[in-house]
């Protein structure tokens, strides 16, 4: 009566012949062709050094379209007052920081037009001796 009761083995599930018996393979197609590229550290380090700066420039035009719209509803919601100076040298203020801003605007979409692309650094780590494949 004082029999110990033993939880059940765990049963061991073999993975290919239960995907065997559920699903019928017809046919197999391979498509696992790569590139690889062998190159070392530091070529690495120097490459990605070079080109993170340049790869940056793609998000350079959020901060002036940031200033430029700031400066926008500024202009449009105010009624500027004299505080220290003019009103309307207050009101000139915005408007030239608006021009510089719209000047900084068009110079970083430039900039990001013609930044670096993820290509062209793979690119860079594939100059070099080009060895094929043969098969």
């Amino acid at each position: 009566m004082n029999e110990q009761i033993k939880p059940p083995e765990k049963a061991k599930i073999d993975a290919g012949s239960l995907a065997s018996q559920l699903v019928n393979i017809s046919e197999v197609h391979l498509n696992v062709s790569q590139e690889v590229i062998i190159t070392t550290e530091d070529k690495i380090r120097i490459c990605l050094s070079e080109h993170l700066k340049r790869m940056e420039k793609k998000r350079g035009w959020i901060a002036p379209l940031g200033i430029i719209a700031t400066i926008a509803v500024t202009l449009v919601t105010s009624t500027f007052k004299d505080i220290g100076l003019d009103a309307p040298t207050w009101r000139a203020i915005f408007i030239i920081a608006g021009i510089i801003s719209f000047g900084w605007l068009v110079w970083s979409i430039k900039d990001a037009w013609k930044s670096v692309k993820l290509e062209d650094i793979v690119g860079e780590f594939k100059k070099g001796a080009q060895i094929k494949a043969t098969k």
